[in-house]
């Protein structure tokens, strides 16, 4: 499944935890392990939310609680540029190897 990650984080009624659970236990119903989920942080950066953000990500289940395979998708400048060192520092605690900072290729 693709979903939009603007309507995913501010234009719908179910937050992502509980869709990610919802495909989980359709995963199981169709005998599969579980999901892996690409997540676009990108939307919090467009609508200037990023106190939003952190408050969002670190409120994150630890990846022992559900069997989903999650990374986190950054732009590199944003990450870089635009969050202080105390926000990459608690993102970082947060979520250790499941954060990606991507660098867009530009023709």
């Amino acid at each position: 499944m693709i979903i939009n990650s603007d309507r995913a984080y501010f234009g719908s009624s179910i937050d992502v935890v509980s869709f990610v659970k919802s495909l989980i236990n359709y995963a199981d119903q169709i005998g599969k392990n579980g999901v892996s989920v690409l997540a676009d942080m990108g939307s919090f950066f467009h609508y200037n939310k990023l106190k939003y953000l952190i408050d969002y990500e670190t409120s994150l289940p630890p990846r022992s609680d559900i069997r989903a395979k999650g990374l986190c998708l950054y732009n590199k400048d944003d990450f870089n540029w635009r969050l202080s060192r105390i926000q990459k520092k608690k993102l970082l605690e947060h979520h250790g190897r499941e954060l990606m900072i991507t660098t867009p290729t530009i023709k």
